[in-house]
């Protein structure tokens, strides 16, 4: 009988608050940021993925939509659509570093190397972990013929992403291409 009384009171007792079984954007965006820095090349990737579908939430129907819009477009190759819709997000939500990147993208394309570069640097001011704004920057210091820029913009992505495939065969290029000026 004092077994059942006892099992009866511990089962009225409140349970000890756990953790939230469902993490907050940022914070979710933080473990798998640091967990990033650690995976392996299997399950780096898919990693990597989530981390850019999180930087790619606006928090803003408005937002949203237009980046969906200049996304679209950029895959119809209507790039002059795709640059007035990242306008007009850098221009309604400036501190959306997602806004940045893809206005820098579409100069890089049009080899517009300063804006390019000016909306790089706003990305990676808003979000210093953007691995993929850093390969951007890499690419298009690169383009200015600046190697050694260019590098460390790489060694920044692959800091923050160290499977970074496209990173790290840039940086071996640029590496290898600076060890031959110097012989």
């Amino acid at each position: 009988m004092t077994a059942l009384l006892l099992a009866l009171a511990l089962q009225m007792q409140p349970a000890a608050p756990s953790a939230p079984l469902v993490l907050e954007p940022e914070e979710r965006l933080e473990v798998r940021l640091d967990e990033l820095r650690t995976a392996d090349e299997a399950h780096a990737a898919d990693i990597a993925q989530e981390v850019l579908a999180l930087w790619a939430d606006a928090d803003s129907a408005t937002i949203d939509l237009l980046m969906e819009r200049g996304e679209t477009a950029l895959s119809a190759g209507e790039t002059d659509l795709a640059a007035r819709m990242f306008d007009h997000v850098t221009r309604l939500e400036p501190g959306f570093a997602e806004g940045w990147l893809r206005s820098a993208q579409i100069a890089h394309a049009r080899q517009d190397w300063e804006f390019s570069l000016q909306a790089l640097n706003r990305a990676l001011t808003i979000e210093p972990r953007r691995f993929d704004g850093y390969f951007l920057l890499g690419r298009t210091l690169e383009q200015a013929d600046r190697p050694e820029a260019a590098l460390e913009a790489y060694e920044q992505a692959l800091e923050i992403y160290p499977e970074y495939e496209l990173a790290a065969q840039s940086a071996a290029r640029i590496r290898a291409r600076l060890r031959g000026r110097t012989l």
